[in-house]
């Protein structure tokens, strides 16, 4: 009999797409709803990271600390590579509110801004 192909793949990378494609619409809607025209947007940036430390810290901790035989063993290369890997991930994030922003100024709506980065 054959084995049946786990399709788990495309549910992830499309919740991935759902995600990446309202992040931009969020974070104009919270930096709208800071009511602060010249700091708004920081504001909103600043809730953004804290939710990168609930997501990306405390989840994987959580499933690592629930592994059974967890071997805490992480070499430096891996880390370093990561934390890299993080910082990539977190200035592109700023770089699309700094978009949303001078494309605000100019007279493009953030939802175009976010959605051509």
């Amino acid at each position: 009999m054959e084995k049946r192909k786990s399709m788990n793949w495309l549910i992830f990378a499309l919740m991935t797409v759902a995600c990446w494609g309202l992040y931009g619409i969020f974070l104009h809607a919270g930096q709208v709803g800071m009511a602060d025209n010249e700091l708004g947007r920081y504001k909103a940036f600043l809730f953004v990271g804290i939710a990168y430390f609930l997501v990306a810290v405390l989840a994987p901790l959580a499933v690592l600390l629930m592994a059974k035989d967890m071997n805490w063993s992480m070499p430096a290369s891996g880390m370093w590579l990561s934390l890299l890997a993080g910082i990539l991930g977190a200035v592109g994030a700023f770089c699309v509110l700094l978009a949303m922003g001078s494309g605000a100024k100019s007279g493009m709506s953030p939802a175009v801004v976010a959605v051509a980065v």
